[in-house]
């Protein structure tokens, strides 16, 4: 190989060389970049993904509060109607609110209460609907025989004896509904009434 060979050779060795090494740093700077972009994105979805879990476990706990304010307000209003009928029943003259004026109370409440329960069974976890199944259920029994005591069509067992206790339990009830609330929402700790 003559000297003129060799040089051309050399020549075209060494732009290979430089040309690849542009190209190799071109690609690595691009992987980089690339890789930094990639990372970047994670980390905006993450965030993304937090912000959205803080929203839903803001909008749930709403939905709790709702519901379990509802539901005590349901009860609370079953039982003032169960009050009216019981002074009926016992000859007790009509107070300032009558029978009737108890009993739509009943009907507003029950109205709220059930419009708050069919958004519940929409983002309530089961584990939860389980309770506020229950709650709507013994909510249900109490209405049931207190209107079948005022229309005069009581099954056997409808009494107002037996709606008292109903009550009564139904507050446990909620209480244990309030409790798997709780739970899922990460708070712990005793719950009153």
């Amino acid at each position: 190989m003559d000297a003129a060979m060799a040089g051309l050779l050399t020549a075209a060795v060494g732009v290979a060389g430089t040309l690849g090494s542009a190209w190799l740093t071109q690609n690595r700077g691009d992987a980089l970049r690339r890789e930094e972009w990639e990372r970047q994105d994670r980390a905006r979805r993450a965030e993304s993904d937090a912000q959205r879990a803080d929203t839903g476990r803001a909008a749930l706990r709403e939905s709790y509060t709702e519901l379990n304010a509802a539901a005590r307000h349901y009860l609370t209003t079953l039982s003032d109607y169960y009050h009216a009928l019981r002074a009926v029943s016992d000859g007790v003259p009509q107070e300032s609110v009558t029978a009737d004026e108890t009993l739509a109370a009943v009907e507003a409440a029950r109205v709220e209460y059930r419009r708050l329960y069919a958004e519940a069974q929409m983002i309530v976890p089961d584990a939860v609907l389980v309770e506020v199944r229950r709650a709507s259920h013994r909510l249900g029994a109490v209405y049931g025989a207190l209107i079948r005591l005022t229309r005069g069509t009581a099954r056997e067992g409808d009494d107002l004896a037996a709606v008292r206790d109903a009550v009564q339990e139904t507050w446990d009830v909620l209480a244990r509904m309030r409790v798997a609330m709780r739970r899922d929402l990460g708070t712990t700790g005793p719950s009153p009434r």
